[in-house]
C-alpha cells in the first residue's frame, strides 16, 4: 500500500470478517448498516423474477453480499464490489470465493447514503470493467436508471417510472416492472 488512504485486496482480506467494505480503486467503502426493507423487496423481487427467468439457461444470478472481483489478477488489484443483484453467463467466472469478472447485468438498489457512489463511482466502474447492463433502483420512487453498454460507454441513459416496463438489453425476453 503506497498511501495510507488507498488498498489492496491483500489488504481488504485482513480486516474483521464481520465487517463489510467495497473497495474501488483502492478506497474503501463501508457497506454499513443494513438496507432497509424497501430496498431488500426491490431486490429480491428483482432477482427471484431474473432468476426465474434464467432457469435452464447457462446464466446465474447472485444477490449481495457476494464479493466480485472486477480485475483479472484479484491477490494484486484494489477493487472488489458486492452489487445487489447481478447475472453473468460465463461460469468460469464462479469460483468459490467470490466471482472473478465482470457480470453481464447489474442492478443496484440505491439508498440515500449510496446515491454518489452508485451513480457516478460504481457507474465509472461497471462501464470500464464491460458490465454490459447497469440498473439503477431508487428504493423509494421506484424509478429504474439502465444504462446499456455499447462501444465501450453507456448511454443513453433511459429512465422508467413507477409501473412501467423496463425491457432487459442483455436478456431481450426479461422485463420487470418498476416497482
Amino acid at each position: 500500500m503506497s498511501d495510507k488512504n488507498r488498498f489492496t485486496i491483500a489488504d481488504w482480506k485482513s480486516w474483521p470478517p464481520n465487517e463489510r467494505w467495497e473497495l474501488i480503486s483502492g478506497i474503501a467503502y463501508n457497506m454499513s448498516p443494513a438496507p432497509r426493507v424497501p430496498h431488500q423487496e426491490k431486490a429480491f423481487d428483482l432477482a427471484c423474477k431474473l432468476g426465474n427467468y434464467l432457469e435452464g439457461k447457462p446464466c446465474k444470478v447472485y444477490m449481495a453480499p457476494l464479493d466480485v472481483f472486477l480485475e483479472e489478477d484479484a491477490e494484486t488489484g484494489d477493487t472488489v464490489v458486492e452489487p445487489d443483484v447481478f447475472a453473468l453467463c460465463d461460469t468460469s467466472k464462479i469460483q468459490e470465493y467470490g466471482i472473478h469478472g465482470a457480470p453481464d447485468f447489474v442492478a443496484e438498489v440505491l439508498s440515500e447514503s449510496t446515491a454518489h457512489k452508485d451513480f457516478g463511482i460504481k457507474r465509472d466502474l461497471y462501464k470500464r470493467a464491460g458490465v454490459r447492463e447497469y440498473w439503477i433502483i431508487h428504493s423509494d420512487t421506484g424509478f429504474v436508471y439502465q444504462y446499456i453498454l455499447k462501444d465501450g460507454r453507456f448511454g443513453p441513459l433511459q429512465e422508467y417510472r413507477k409501473g412501467e416496463t423496463v425491457k432487459s438489453a442483455v436478456f431481450p425476453d426479461f422485463s420487470w416492472i418498476c416497482p
